[in-house]
C-alpha cells in the first residue's frame, strides 16, 4: 500500500478538476490521507468559484470556505467505495500556477498532487498542460494527472502500463506501480523501449539501427529480474521489450492495450540524464490517452526504498 497522508488537488472547478478528483478520493481513501483543494487566483481576479458547489461536501466546521483560513470539511468520494475523505480547502494569489503548487506542495509536505489537464491546446490557465508539465518537473513528491479526454476517470483502473528504463530508480517506479496495481487489483505491463540509434545517410549505414543485436533480449532479462524482486503482489506482471523511440512508443503501447495508468519516473532538473528521461515522462504527460504518475529518483518515495528494506 502507498503511504499517503496529504494529497494536493489544485483545481480551477472545471469538469477537467472533477474527473481527476475521482482518483484522488479514490487514493485518499484507500490509504486514510486528507486531501488539500487549493485553487490559484491571478492578482486581481475575484474567486467567483465556490468549493461547496464543486465537491460533494458536507460541511463540518462553519458554513463557507475561507480562503485565507483553510476549514475542515468531510467529502462523499465520487468513487465506487463507501467512505468519507476529509479535506481542507486553502486559495492563493499567482501570476504562475505552477510555482504556487510546488511552493505549497513543498511548504506542507504534500505527499502526493493529482491535478486535471487540459493538454496544450487547453485555455484554462490553471490546467493548461504547460502548467501541469512544469509541476511534473519540479514538485518534490509524485504527481498523478489526468488528461481532459480521459472519459474513464470514474471506472476502475483495470491495466496499469510501467515504461522503465533500467537505471537505478527503475526499482523505485516498479514498487510503487505494483503498489497501485494491487489497490486497483489491475494487471501490470513493464515495458522498456530500446532506444534505436540514429545515424545520418551519409555515413552509409541503416538509419535506424540497434545499438547492440543482443540488446532486447538482455533487457527482457533485466526486466524479469525486476519482476523478481517485487515483493506482496498478487497481480499478474507482463514484461515487454520494444524497440523504436521511448516518448512515442509507450503512447502507442498504451493506446493499443487499453492501459488505465501509466506509471513512470522523471528525474526533473537534476542533472544531464533530465534531458533523456525528463523529456519522455513530459512528453508522456502530455499526449498519453489516460492518466499518469511520475515518480522523481530525487523526490519523495510514497513506498519504502529497497535499500532501506535492506538495512532495516
Amino acid at each position: 500500500m502507498l503511504d499517503i497522508d496529504t494529497i494536493l488537488f489544485p483545481t480551477d472547478f472545471s469538469s477537467v478538476a472533477e474527473d481527476a478528483f475521482a482518483h484522488a478520493a479514490h487514493l485518499a481513501l484507500q490509504s486514510g490521507a486528507t486531501i488539500c483543494v487549493f485553487n490559484v487566483l491571478t492578482p486581481g481576479e475575484g474567486d467567483g468559484s465556490n468549493p461547496m458547489d464543486f465537491l460533494p461536501v458536507q460541511p463540518v466546521e462553519g458554513d463557507a470556505v475561507d480562503g485565507a483560513a483553510p476549514q475542515r470539511m468531510e467529502v462523499r468520494t465520487v468513487t465506487q467505495e463507501r467512505g468519507t475523505v476529509p479535506v481542507v480547502y486553502a486559495q492563493t494569489e499567482s501570476t504562475t500556477p505552477e510555482t504556487a503548487i510546488v511552493e505549497h506542495a513543498t511548504e506542507h509536505d504534500v505527499d502526493l498532487v493529482v491535478m486535471g489537464t487540459h493538454g496544450r491546446k487547453g485555455m484554462d490557465r490553471l490546467l493548461s498542460g504547460s502548467v501541469a508539465e512544469e509541476v511534473v518537473r519540479q514538485a518534490p513528491c509524485p504527481v498523478f494527472t489526468v488528461l481532459a479526454q480521459d472519459d474513464r476517470a470514474e471506472t476502475p483502473i483495470d491495466r496499469v502500463l510501467v515504461p522503465v528504463d533500467l537505471s537505478e530508480q527503475s526499482a523505485l517506479v516498479v514498487d510503487h506501480a505494483a503498489a497501485l496495481a494491487d489497490t486497483y487489483g489491475a494487471p501490470i505491463d513493464l515495458l522498456h523501449v530500446v532506444e534505436e540509434a540514429a545515424f545520418p545517410s551519409a555515413y552509409g549505414m541503416d538509419p535506424l539501427t540497434p545499438s547492440q543485436p543482443d540488446v532486447q533480449e538482455r533487457a527482457g532479462e533485466a526486466l524479469e529480474a525486476l519482476v523478481a524482486e517485487i515483493e506482496n503482489v498478487d497481480v499478474p506482471i507482463n514484461t515487454h521489450v520494444l524497440a523504436g523511440y521511448a516518448a512515442r512508443d509507450i503512447v502507442d503501447f498504451a493506446t493499443e492495450h487499453a492501459a488505465d495508468l501509466i506509471v513512470m519516473a522523471t528525474h526533473g532538473r537534476t542533472g544531464l540524464q533530465r534531458f533523456l528521461i525528463g523529456s519522455v515522462a513530459e512528453k508522456v504527460v502530455r499526449s498519453a490517452p489516460c492518466p499518469v504518475f511520475t515518480v522523481k529518483s530525487f523526490g519523495k518515495s510514497l513506498v519504502p526504498r529497497r535499500a532501506d528494506k535492506e538495512t532495516a
